[in-house]
């Protein structure tokens, strides 16, 4: 029996420390000291310690993450989470104004803005004023249900503020990440010799699908509250009757809103406030993509109603790519895991939307020939989806007149072996080049392949290039006497990089091991596909073509790619070795698969006209998140991808209705963003 007085002190310990929170992570006006802080936080865990009747999932102490979850399981949300429409430019605006007024017969509208918060969309749900669940968005319909870990964000309330509070609520916004945090997560990343994220969209999302919370826990993530689903009152009906009361409803309830939102009386305010949050962009400490405006009276949104995708009453006015001139000092060329060389702008170092670029992909020997892109020259770049850098043209009125076209190389600058063209890309013949091999390691060992974490690609390429890794099955094997001779591998470490690798070779599922041995065209959602039907790995390296064809989503190439990889002599004695050395995983079972691990899951795309990368390395984009690459227009085409020059394949593509999108709304999509806009033809 706990004492009353203990039981009472507990209350009050949890009430003050969420006050603190607030006042600390919402609010950004602290009351009290860390050290006071954390002296309320110490005495709150010593009393649920030495009473555990006085559990409580929303106390303060859970946020610090409990233990690991097998998996996530889905959620199916009550009420759909619609995508929104998008608008490049103010013609587009201007045109969803007069539909809108057209709907509501007055084009006296006012309009609600938001800036547009670049993170993960996630449903939070309340009942009785506490927190009891969330969800990511996932497809609108169905989510992964993140519970755990969005309880480790710490400026999301676990109990809704003020005495009248609905007794259910279904909060919708966004968890993100400042760009201050951003910066120093990825160094705390580098300095491990983990993988760096590219931008705080991509950090945010990867943290709240950690099945460990205590990682979440560990990175400084903020939840920005922007709508609601269900609300339910008791003892009335109507909650909030504008966007703005449901915006300042939602704050005095506890939560967080995006900064810098505004009430704009009309179409007109909109536009401009528009063009001055553009403006202001990169002085904002959170990344955003654009402004969403939305109707401001919600009478007149249930009047406008929806399409099938998106809300007749809100839009997605989009910001245009960071953009920028800077000098091309040399192409450097990289070797990656299939041989594959790829050629690498080294620019002038130059900050662009926040990030200081001096690398960028030229693609191909194509891209750079169609371009005619030379050493000295002073290009364009830009950050396509405000994230990859890309090298657009060559400014020829400031070309130097010393500057030559440049040669391709047709030597792998690695081994000096020859080097073939096969279709769009220059290969190095060598099959033990040692570039190569190091790729295939850091692949192998990387979240797409066997996700070895505590095992620094730093570390795996020090190793190959010094002989003592050769070939993924050599992993295996590795002694601590092989890690400590190296300066700065201690002891502690050493063990840590060992037992991940144990943890692997024991945990790990066949689909795993089939996605890290790097087959051409073999992603992870093919990876998956194939561990269902096949027993183990020599199994599936003994089917025949028309057996991998029939598969559901392995075409031609796929399966070719399967059975060229067991032809290689030195594949077939690294499979010999795994199965020797107990790395052996059983399949045929169904994997698991995460609503959200794979955004073009089950879609069909087909591209056309030039684009930034080629067909190749486009349809295995597709096939890595799930999707399924044709070369034909017909019905069974979701996304027709237009590139510059397309030709009549968007023509027909609008014939039978299919959704013509550019090359940046695609790569919105394998990010798991849902924005996306749909092309005229008179756009190509």
């Amino acid at each position: 029996m706990v004492p009353e007085s203990v039981a009472r002190r507990a209350a009050e310990l949890r009430e003050k420390i969420e006050y603190h929170n607030h006042r600390y992570y919402v609010l950004d006006a602290p009351e009290i000291s860390d050290q006071e802080f954390d002296e309320l936080f110490r005495e709150l865990a010593a009393i649920e310690a030495g009473h555990p009747e006085l559990d409580d999932p929303n106390s303060p102490t859970k946020r610090v993450g409990g233990e690991p979850a097998e998996g996530f399981t889905p959620y199916e949300h009550a009420l759909r989470l619609y995508s929104l429409d998008n608008a490049m430019d103010p013609d587009a605006w201007y045109a969803f104004h007069e539909r809108v007024a057209k709907g509501v017969g007055t084009a006296d509208v006012a309009y609600w803005a938001d800036p547009k918060m670049d993170g993960l969309a996630l449903e939070v749900i309340y009942e009785n004023g506490r927190y009891a669940r969330a969800a990511t968005r996932g497809d609108g319909l169905v989510g992964e249900d993140v519970t755990g870990n969005m309880r480790t964000v710490m400026n999301l309330p676990m109990t809704l503020h003020g005495g009248d509070v609905p007794e259910l609520l279904e909060v919708r916004g966004e968890v993100i990440m400042s760009n201050k945090d951003f910066a120093a997560l990825n160094a705390r990343q580098q300095e491990k010799g983990d993988k760096v994220f590219a931008n705080p969209r991509n950090a945010a999302a990867g943290t709240i699908r950690q099945l460990d919370p205590k990682v979440a826990a560990s990175r400084p993530l903020r939840f920005m509250a922007y709508g609601v689903g269900r609300v339910q009152w008791s003892g009335r009906d109507a909650d909030w009757a504008t966007q703005q009361e449901l915006m300042e409803g939602l704050r005095d309830l506890g939560f967080a809103i995006p900064p810098e939102v505004k009430l704009c009386g009309s179409a007109r305010e909109v536009a401009d406030y528009f063009l001055e949050l553009m403006a202001a962009r990169d002085t904002l400490p959170f990344e955003i993509d654009g402004m969403v405006a939305k109707v401001n009276d919600r009478g007149m949104q249930d009047a406008l109603g929806y399409t099938s995708r998106a809300p007749r009453w809100a839009l997605a006015l989009k910001f245009p790519a960071h953009q920028t001139k800077t000098r091309l000092n040399a192409i450097r060329i990289q070797v990656g895991r299939t041989g594959v060389l790829t050629p690498v702008a080294e620019l002038e170092p130059v900050e662009l939307a926040g990030v200081v670029v001096s690398n960028a992909t030229l693609h191909n020997k194509g891209y750079i020939e169609e371009r005619d892109l030379r050493v000295g020259d002073t290009v364009l770049i830009q950050r396509a989806g405000d994230v990859i850098p890309q090298v657009l043209s060559a400014d020829l009125d400031q070309r130097p007149d010393n500057a030559v076209p440049f040669v391709f190389p047709m030597v792998c600058p690695v081994c000096e072996s020859p080097a073939v063209e096969d279709g769009e890309r220059v290969i190095c013949t060598n099959p033990t080049c040692p570039a190569k091999t190091v790729q295939r390691l850091i692949h192998f060992v990387s979240k797409a392949g066997m996700d070895m974490e505590g095992v620094g690609k730093q570390w795996v390429r020090k190793l190959a290039e010094d002989g003592v890794l050769n070939s993924p099955a050599d992993l295996f094997t590795l002694k601590k006497t092989d890690l400590l001779r190296y300066g700065g591998m201690g002891d502690r470490s050493a063990e840590n990089f060992l037992k991940a690798i144990e943890k692997a070779k024991g945990e790990a599922p066949l689909w795993r091991l089939i996605a890290g041995l790097g087959i051409r065209h073999i992603g992870e959602q093919a990876a998956r596909t194939l561990a269902a039907r096949f027993g183990d790995l020599g199994e599936m390296f003994e089917s025949s073509i028309d057996e991998l064809t029939k598969l559901d989503g392995i075409g031609d190439k796929m399966a070719e790619s399967v059975l060229d990889f067991r032809v290689d002599a030195a594949n077939r004695e690294m499979i010999g070795r795994f199965r020797e050395l107990g790395v052996w995983p059983e399949g045929g079972t169904v994997a698991e698969e995460p609503s959200d691990a794979f955004p073009l899951a089950g879609k069909v795309f087909l591209f056309t006209g030039t684009l930034p990368v080629t067909r190749d390395e486009a349809h295995a984009m597709v096939e890595a998140h799930g999707g399924v690459p044709v070369k034909s227009v017909s019905k069974r085409v979701d996304y027709l991808v237009a590139g510059e020059k397309a030709g009549s394949k968007v023509a027909k593509a609008g014939k039978l209705g299919v959704e013509v999108i550019d090359f940046d709304a695609f790569q919105a999509l394998l990010e798991g963003r849902t924005a996306v806009r749909q092309k005229s033809l008179l756009d190509f």
